[in-house]
């Protein structure tokens, strides 16, 4: 009596997980397939804490939270608060209308309008790290009405995680 061995022409592979950015979020499934290694990332697999507040914005020479960016700033508040380890650099700007002095003021108040608004909603003043910048560091150009707007900004980024 012989002993017949069948064998399958196809071998199991192992499945591979593909993720661009190794955040944890699969490429099909990644909002931001290109977020910075190792970084802290949302269920769409954008980073936490880095890049402009979107939904934070302010008017020509204001530097008042309107409804819309303190809803946006809840958001922050509750991602702070899952993540209490995190300390965060906040950053003012401002378009290049007026005086370049003025707008850096701007930028500060800017700046710590959402600074007060975190410590108030509970998050720990030390772990925020206030800075403005003014005019001097526009993301698109001032020469229209969408650049100004775009240049009026919050930026955020890790200190330490």
């Amino acid at each position: 009596m012989s002993l017949q061995l069948l064998a399958c022409s196809v071998l199991p592979t192992k499945s591979t997980v593909n993720d661009v950015d190794q955040d944890g979020i699969v490429n099909e499934l990644d909002g931001c397939p290109h977020s910075p290694h190792n970084a802290l990332v949302d269920e769409d697999g954008c980073s936490l804490f880095t890049g402009t507040l979107q939904n934070v914005d302010f008017a020509p020479g204001d530097y008042r939270l309107d409804a819309k960016a303190r809803n946006a700033l809840s958001g922050l508040v509750d991602a702070l608060q899952q993540y209490p380890e995190v300390r965060i650099a906040v950053g003012g700007h401002t378009d290049n209308r007026g005086l370049a002095a003025e707008n850096l003021a701007l930028s500060k108040q800017r700046v710590m309008a959402v600074v007060r608004y975190l410590v108030i909603n509970g998050i720990d003043g030390d772990r925020l790290e206030p800075f403005g910048y003014g005019e001097s560091q526009p993301i698109l150009s001032n020469k229209t009405e969408a650049g100004r707007a775009a240049n009026r900004r919050i930026e955020l980024s890790i200190v330490a995680q």
